[in-house]
C-alpha cells in the first residue's frame, strides 16, 4: 500500500509541474490579451468577480473559501477589506471565520484586522482562538508585537488569551518580546509560567534553565546583539522552507483526497456500500464526511449500525453528522445512542443530537432533554428547548417558563417558540409579558407564539404591539392576531394596511380575509378599506363572505343588494364575466330600471358568447316596455346579423318570423327593414346551397 501511494505521488508531482508550465504560458497569453481591454471593461469584469469571490466565502469547501478570500485580499481595496473584516466580526459561521484569520495572517504585514484578530481571542470557540493566535504569530510589524505584548500584560484579559499571545509572540521571534516574557517568568499561574518559557525558547534558541534569574543575565548580556548574531535570518528562512514544503504537501493531499472521492463518486454500484464504509476508515477528514454523507441516503440496515459506530468517532464532524443522520432514519433503538451524544465533549455535537432527537419525536426522550435544558453552554440549552416543542412535551413548559430570566436573548426565543408548538394555556402571562421585552426578536416570538395558543386574553395586548417600531414584530402580530381571530382586532387591523412597511401592510390584509367576522359592519367596513386601498380581489372575497353569510337574514335584505351591486361590478371590472352573469341575472330582475346593470349583463354575455341567453333578455326587455326601445332593438339587430355572418341562415329566417309575430313594430321602420334585408339575403343563400349538386 506504501508503494502505491509513494507512485502515486510521484505520479502526481510529475503532472502537476507539466500542468504548470503549461499554466504558465497560459497565463502569459492571457495577460497579454488582457492589456488590449479598456479599464471600463476591466472595471465591470472586476466588479463581477468580487461579487463571485464574495459567495464562495461560504463555501463548504475551505481550500474555495481560501482561494476566495486571498483574491479579495489581493485586489488591496479598501471597500473590499472593510467587508472582510465585517464578515469577521458579526458572522456567525466559524468556519468562514477561520478561513477570513488565516487569509489575514497569511498577509503577515497587515496590521488593519489586529485588533479584531486580538479580540477573537476570547471567542466562545476554541478553533477560532487557536486560528487567532496562530494568525497573530504572522503579523511581525512593530504595531502588532507592541498590541500583543500589551495584551500579554494585562492582567484584566483571560488567562487564556494571555497564553494564546505567548505562542503568537513566539511565532513572530520579535526581540521586542523578550524582556516582557521575562517579566512574567515567576507569574503566579504555571500555565502561563509553561506557556512563557516556551516562547523565550523559541524566540532566543536558548533552552537551559527555567528561572527568571538566568534570562535575565542572559538577556543583559545579548539585548545588543543584532538579529544577524541570533541567526535570526537562518531560523526565518528555514521557516519559510518549512512552510513552503507544508504547502506544497497540503497541496498533494488536497489532489489524493478529490481523486479518492472522485473514484468513489465514479465506481460505486446503487446497492454497494462496501466502498463507502470502507472509505470511514481514511486517514483524510473529507473523504470520510463524504463516505458518511453518501451512507446517510441509503436505506440498508448496516447504514444505522455504522452511524451508531460513528457516534464515538474521534472527529467532531464526524459524530455531528452521525447524529443528524440518526436523527433521520433512526428509531427507538437508536435513542439511547443519541441520548448518550447529549454528554458529548463538544458543544456542537451536543446540539446537533438535542435537535435530532426533538425530530425522532419520541416522548421517550423529554426527561433527557430537560436535563439538557440546564447543559452550561447557552446553544445546547436552546437546542433542547427548541426539542421540546418539536415533541410537543407538556412536561417542558415550566421549566420552559423558567428560561424567560435568562440573560442570553437567544434563550429566551428558543423557549418562546417551543412554547408557541406546545400550544399549553400555561404559558400565557409569561408571553404577554414578553411582549414588551427589550429585545425585538423576543417581542417577535413572544406574539408569534401567543398566536398559535390561540390565547384570547392576549387580544388587547397584540393590539397595543400593532404600533412597535418593529416592522418584523407589527407583522407578527398581525398574524398572531388573525390565529386568535377576535372580531376588536378588526378596526386596527384595518388602520395597518397604511402601514409604511409594504409587508406588514400586505400581512394586514391577508388577516383581515382570515377573520371570521360575524358582524355585517365590520366586514363592510373592510370592504371599503379594501376599495380606498384599490385592492379589489381582497374586495372581492370579503364580498362573497359577506352575501353567503347574510343572504336569508331578512333585516340586512337591502344592504346585501348593494353588496351584490358592488360584487358584480368587481366581477365585471376583473373580468370575471361567467360569475358576474350570474349576479347580474338576478340584480336586473331586482332592479328593473337599472340601465347600467342592462349594459354590463350585454356584455357579460357578449364576451362568453352567449347569443341565445342575451336574445332571450333583449325579447324580456323589449316586451315589458310601454313603448319599443330603439336601444335595444339595435343590439338584437346584431347578434341576428352575428348569425348570418356565421352562415345561420335557418337560424336567422326563425327570428326574424318570431319578431314579426310577437313584436312587429321591431325598432322602428329603418331596422324593420334592415332584418327583412337579412331574411331576403338568408332565404337566397339557402337557395342557392340547395341548388348545389
Amino acid at each position: 500500500m506504501k508503494k502505491y501511494w509513494l507512485s502515486f505521488i510521484i505520479i502526481n508531482i510529475s503532472i502537476y509541474s507539466c500542468l504548470s508550465a503549461i499554466e504558465n504560458r497560459e497565463v502569459t497569453a492571457r495577460e497579454d490579451k488582457l492589456a488590449k481591454n479598456t479599464s471600463q471593461d476591466v472595471s465591470s469584469e472586476l466588479n463581477i468577480k468580487i461579487d463571485e469571490w464574495m459567495k464562495l466565502l461560504h463555501s463548504e469547501d475551505p481550500a474555495i473559501r481560501t482561494s476566495a478570500i486571498i483574491s479579495l485580499l489581493g485586489l488591496n481595496i479598501p471597500t473590499v477589506y472593510d467587508s472582510l473584516i465585517d464578515i469577521l466580526k458579526n458572522s456567525e459561521n466559524d468556519d468562514v471565520r477561520i478561513s477570513l484569520i488565516k487569509a489575514f495572517g497569511f498577509a503577515g504585514d497587515d496590521n488593519r484586522a489586529l485588533d479584531c484578530m486580538i479580540d477573537l481571542l476570547a471567542s466562545e470557540s476554541e478553533a477560532v482562538r487557536i486560528a487567532s493566535a496562530d494568525a497573530l504569530g504572522n503579523i511581525r510589524t512593530e504595531n502588532a508585537i507592541k498590541e500583543m505584548v500589551e495584551v500579554l500584560l494585562n492582567t484584566r484579559k483571560s488567562m487564556e488569551s494571555r497564553i494564546l499571545i505567548t505562542h503568537a509572540l513566539a511565532k513572530t521571534h520579535s526581540r521586542e518580546a523578550v524582556e516582557p516574557l521575562i517579566s512574567l517568568l515567576e507569574s503566579d499561574n504555571s500555565d502561563l509560567q509553561m506557556a512563557v518559557h516556551e516562547a523565550l525558547v523559541e524566540i532566543t534558541k536558548q533552552s537551559n534553565g527555567k528561572a527568571k534569574s538566568f534570562w535575565q543575565e542572559w538577556w543583559d548580556r545579548n539585548k545588543v546583539k543584532t538579529r544577524e548574531q541570533w541567526l535570526e535570518d537562518i531560523i526565518v528562512k528555514l521557516e519559510e522552507g518549512f512552510k513552503k514544503l507544508k504547502a506544497e504537501n497540503s497541496v498533494l493531499r488536497d489532489e489524493i483526497v478529490d481523486k479518492t472521492i472522485r473514484i468513489l463518486k465514479t465506481k460505486k454500484e446503487k446497492d454497494d456500500i462496501s466502498q463507502l464504509i470502507d472509505a470511514l476508515k481514511s486517514e483524510y477528514q473529507e473523504v470520510r464526511i463524504y463516505a458518511a454523507g453518501e451512507l446517510a441516503n441509503h436505506k440498508d440496515p448496516k447504514v444505522v449500525k455504522v452511524f451508531v459506530d460513528l457516534i464515538s468517532d474521534n472527529d467532531t464532524e464526524i459524530r455531528i453528522l452521525a447524529v443528524n443522520v440518526l436523527g433521520k432514519i433512526g428509531n427507538v433503538p437508536e435513542l439511547k445512542y443519541l441520548i448518550s451524544a447529549l454528554q458529548d465533549k463538544e458543544i456542537r455535537v451536543k446540539e446537533s443530537a438535542a435537535r435530532a432527537l426533538g425530530k425522532l419525536g419520541k416522548k421517550e426522550v423529554v426527561y433527557d432533554l430537560l436535563s439538557a435544558l440546564s447543559d452550561p453552554a447557552n446553544s445546547v440549552v436552546c437546542a433542547a428547548a427548541e426539542a421540546l416543542g418539536d415533541i410537543r412535551a407538556s412536561e417542558a413548559v415550566e421549566l420552559l417558563i423558567n428560561l424567560f430570566s435568562n440573560s442570553d436573548p437567544k434563550v429566551k426565543e428558543s423557549a418562546i417558540v417551543a412554547l408557541g408548538k406546545i400550544q399549553d394555556k400555561r404559558a400565557t402571562d409569561p408571553l404577554i409579558n414578553s411582549l414588551n421585552d427589550v429585545e425585538e426578536r423576543v417581542r417577535w416570538y413572544a406574539a408569534d407564539s401567543l398566536g398559535k395558543i390561540g390565547a384570547k386574553k392576549a387580544v388587547s395586548h397584540l393590539i397595543t404591539l400593532l404600533s412597535d417600531e418593529s416592522a418584523r414584530v407589527r407583522e407578527s402580530t398581525a398574524t398572531a392576531l388573525g390565529q386568535i381571530g377576535d372580531e376588536s382586532a378588526v378596526e386596527p387591523l384595518i388602520k395597518l394596511l397604511k402601514d409604511g412597511d409594504d409587508r406588514v401592510a400586505e400581512k394586514a390584509a391577508d388577516v383581515l380575509l382570515s377573520i371570521e367576522c360575524k358582524s355585517f359592519e365590520l366586514l363592510d367596513s373592510i370592504v371599503n378599506a379594501f376599495y380606498a386601498g384599490k385592492d379589489y380581489k381582497r374586495a372581492k372575497e370579503i364580498l362573497e363572505k359577506q352575501i353567503n353569510n347574510y343572504e336569508n337574514v331578512q333585516e340586512y335584505g337591502h344592504a346585501l343588494w348593494q353588496s351584490k351591486i358592488r360584487l358584480a361590478k368587481l366581477y365585471y371590472s376583473l373580468n370575471n364575466c361567467q360569475k358576474a352573469i350570474l349576479l347580474y341575472e338576478k340584480l336586473v330582475l331586482h332592479f328593473d330600471d337599472n340601465i347600467e346593470i342592462k349594459h354590463e349583463l350585454v356584455h357579460c354575455l357578449k364576451e362568453l358568447k352567449q347569443y341565445d341567453k342575451l336574445l332571450s333578455h333583449f325579447s324580456l326587455w323589449v316586451e315589458n316596455l310601454s313603448t319599443d326601445n330603439h336601444l335595444w332593438w339595435e343590439e338584437i339587430y346584431k347578434i341576428v346579423e352575428k348569425y348570418f355572418t356565421d352562415g345561420a341562415f335557418d337560424k336567422v329566417r326563425e327570428l326574424i318570423d318570431g319578431f314579426e309575430k310577437t313584436a312587429p313594430y321591431m325598432g322602428g321602420p329603418e331596422l324593420k327593414y334592415r332584418f327583412y334585408d337579412l331574411k331576403r339575403k338568408s332565404t337566397k343563400a339557402m337557395l342557392q346551397q340547395s341548388a348545389k349538386p
